[in-house]
């Protein structure tokens, strides 16, 4: 109980920001319930209905336009429109990104994010971006053997770095990788992959904050204004919502390009 009051004060700032953690937490005691009786009783709860209406009816709509290109595609099928309940359309953390980064890292909300990064600078931590395909081998080895996971889950050979697929790595003083970050380019949109950091690393807290800064250096000096995530808030842990809520990223329901707006007030079923 102590944990979920500690992360509904941590999302306050944002609108609905209490009714998502709710929303989270019921989701999450329904995906582990043991049994299909736990499941069921789970699924039952009145504060978690109704925590998930209140997120699918407060939350600001946001349209998204994606080209024909691959990229586009690829993007646009993060947001499939053929689904009942939109969990892969709301709620999604998207950036609005400025058009400097020094603008993105001005002001009090980023006050984590410029801390950390200090931080992580002042252990030795190093941002780049990855053009190698055998220098994200040797990264994805590195994290998945933190991570207890085989490297293909890292970084899937068929996601090689190309023009509009940035990875770029963290490496601590010593040249070892801390952290990786795969994000689609589509025009001015992006689509953020993966930040995955290795497990049980010293620095792997402060690093994620520098290679967010990272990031959003390289997707700014492209052009990019918007950035979104792959996957709904809802399966996400706190701490990941806090990181977000740290660097910017505010929940939204993404409405893709020919997917009209939803009615107000809606009842969710």
């Amino acid at each position: 109980m102590a944990g979920t009051a500690v992360a509904e004060r941590r999302s306050s700032e944002w609108a609905c920001g209490e009714a998502l953690e709710t929303a989270a937490g019921y989701v999450q005691s329904v995906r582990t319930a043991g049994t299909p009786t736990a499941r069921a009783r789970a699924a039952a709860s009145r504060d978690g209905l109704s925590a998930v209406r209140t997120v699918l009816r407060e939350l600001p709509d946001h349209p998204l336009s994606f080209s024909d290109a691959p990229a586009g595609r690829e993007l646009r099928a993060w947001f499939r429109p053929d689904r009942r309940l939109p969990f892969n359309r709301a709620p999604i953390a998207v950036l609005e990104l400025p058009g400097t980064s020094a603008e993105y890292l001005r002001g009090r909300p980023r006050q984590a994010l410029r801390t950390n990064a200090a931080r992580a600078a002042a252990e030795g931590v190093r941002c780049a971006p990855v053009h190698d395909p055998a220098e994200l081998r040797r990264i994805a080895v590195a994290i998945a053997d933190r991570r207890g996971a085989t490297p293909d889950h890292v970084a899937p050979e068929h996601q090689d770095p190309s023009a509009d697929r940035l990875w770029s790595v963290a490496y601590d003083a010593d040249g070892d990788p801390v952290a990786v970050t795969q994000t689609v380019v589509d025009e001015s949109r992006a689509g953020l992959i993966t930040l995955m950091t290795a497990s049980g690393h010293p620095a792997a807290r402060v690093t994620r904050y520098a290679l967010q800064a990272h990031l959003a250096g390289r997707l700014i000096d492209r052009g990019v204004t918007t950035l979104a995530v792959g996957g709904s808030m809802l399966l996400t842990s706190p701490g990941t919502r806090y990181f977000q809520r740290r660097t910017g990223y505010v929940p939204v329901h993404v409405r893709p390009d020919g997917v009209p707006v939803r009615r107000r007030g809606r009842a969710v079923s």
